[in-house]
């Protein structure tokens, strides 16, 4: 989609050289990714440790070998093999004096899962087709952790002094929420990542070509929500009493479930503005009339979901019941993923799930240390009104994070804004994001000035991800041009 071009601002001449060495280095690029890539660094969920030590000896590795300073940080997991004292780790690299500024790089290095079906080339296996590089993690989010590594390579490389310190954060698991990196890090080694932070997650998705600025995320609440029920045989059915019955009712009735609201840190409006300084009225249009992806999904039928930006979302992404065909189950669990704006408790949201089980006249059991609407409702009752209602749902939380934003007019993003204008000679936008990645624990810790800007690339998650490789070239100036004015530029 087109976009509309700035005049190029002529680049100092000690800028203009340094950038240029990206150009020198594009092969040992792309290189570098495809390593990264064949290493397995797959998580799958909380109660399953992933040995990820491979992939952060790999990076060490290269760090050292670019001039870095390492140390490893190692965060205990409760499922690794038992006496093999492994855990996972985390991984600092940098240059430069401790002392005065600092600047930050930071990248995951898990990967979610994959199946063959559906690929068309193996996924561990990275694959150039067309200008882009094809596997598993190229995209999100091997592809900016490879064009940060590579910065971080050729200013060490360039012998110009620091007047402070670059580092980069290796993280292990944010694809499951962060527990043993991020969370682990800002909890038990704040000061040793308390800088200005650049997170190279995706933030370009086709049909927009050039990435975006993200200044912000939502929250979420990943909640397990267990309907009981009565057993039985299949052959005598009982529709108010099989828990899968109930939990479809739920399902259904979900329009009525009123999630909280808040104001969205940028409006729909904030977002047009931002997007106009890039795009034609008519540009713009055609990209919101255009496919989700490049191959659309022919199941799709809600498309983009603009709307999902600015309010609290709910989506029903798991469910588990039923022993054997002939018997009615007495449990169904239903795991379901809502995300908030900043400013939304995790007790308001499930105030408002006890009010629609309220609604729909199920009795809710909830954790400890979380306020239950229904209870209070009965006070001094409740004990007796469960002796004849038992509870028909039980809830418990997996796992959750407050939404977080950064205000776009600080220093350190204009910084960022005005390089990357002077590399894709386009305007930068700013965006808020429906997902949430390791930020929201930085700038949850009290760490400033935390942003997302990442290279180009598509089907993340799925299958035949892929990353643009003539954005891995750019992103990779970006993110040598931020340091250099930051560290190093004379003033």
């Amino acid at each position: 989609m087109s976009e509309k071009e700035i005049p190029a601002r002529p680049l100092p001449e000690a800028e203009a050289a340094l950038i240029a060495r990206v150009d020198e280095h594009k092969d040992e690029l792309v290189a570098l990714l495809k390593e990264l890539v064949a290493i397995d660094s797959r998580v799958v969920n909380l109660e399953t440790f992933s040995d990820q030590s491979r992939i952060i000896a790999f990076v060490e590795a290269f760090m050292k070998g670019a001039g870095a300073s390492c140390e490893q940080y190692h965060c205990p997991h409760p499922h690794a093999p038992a006496a093999s004292g492994q855990s996972w780790p985390s991984l600092i690299a940098g240059i430069g004096a401790r002392g005065g500024k600092r600047l930050q790089f930071c990248g995951h290095l898990d990967v979610v899962p994959f199946t063959a079906e559906g690929w068309a080339t193996d996924p561990l296996v990275a694959v150039e087709k067309d200008g882009k590089l094809f596997g598993r993690g190229t995209a999100d989010m091997k592809g900016g952790v490879a064009c940060q590594m590579m910065a971080f390579k050729i200013l060490a490389g360039a012998g110009i002094p620091l007047k402070g310190r670059l580092q980069m954060l290796f993280l292990p698991d944010e694809e499951m929420n962060g527990e043993y990196g991020s969370q682990f890090m800002v909890r038990e080694h704040k000061a040793a990542i308390d800088s200005p932070t650049i997170i190279s997650e995706p933030t370009g998705q086709p049909p927009i070509k050039s990435p975006a600025i993200i200044v912000g995320e939502k929250g979420h609440a990943w909640l397990k929500l267990k309907f009981l029920g009565a057993s039985g045989h299949g052959s005598m059915p009982k529709q108010r009493s099989n828990s899968i019955n109930k939990a479809t009712r739920f399902v259904e009735q979900r329009s009525n479930l009123r999630l909280p609201s808040a104001k969205p840190p940028l409006s729909l409006a904030n977002m047009l503005r931002s997007l106009l300084g890039r795009f034609s009225l008519g540009s713009l249009l055609r990209i919101a009339r255009a496919p989700p992806a490049e191959a659309p999904d022919p199941y799709d039928k809600d498309g983009i979901g603009v709307g999902n930006f600015f309010k609290s979302t709910i989506s029903f992404n798991q469910i588990h019941a039923g022993t054997k065909v002939n018997v009615i189950p007495s449990t169904c669990v239903m795991e379901v993923d809502i995300r908030v704006l900043p400013g939304i408790t995790l007790q308001q949201v499930i105030d408002s799930i006890v009010d629609y089980c309220t609604d729909l006249g199920y009795v809710i059991r909830l954790p400890e240390g979380f306020r239950n609407l229904q209870r209070e409702a009965w006070k001094e009752r409740w004990e007796a009104f469960l002796l004849e209602h038992p509870f028909d749902v039980e809830l418990s939380v997996i796992s959750s994070t407050p939404g977080t934003f950064e205000d776009p007019g600080r220093p350190f993003t204009q910084l960022l804004s005005d390089a990357f204008e002077d590399v894709y000679h386009v305007k930068s936008v700013h965006f808020f994001a429906p997902g949430s990645s390791d930020a929201v624990f930085l700038r949850g810790g009290g760490i400033s000035d935390v942003v997302l800007f990442g290279p180009t690339g598509g089907h993340t998650h799925d299958a035949n991800e892929f990353v643009d490789i003539g954005d891995l070239v750019k992103m990779t100036k970006v993110f040598l041009l931020v340091a250099y004015r930051m560290l190093c530029k004379p003033i």
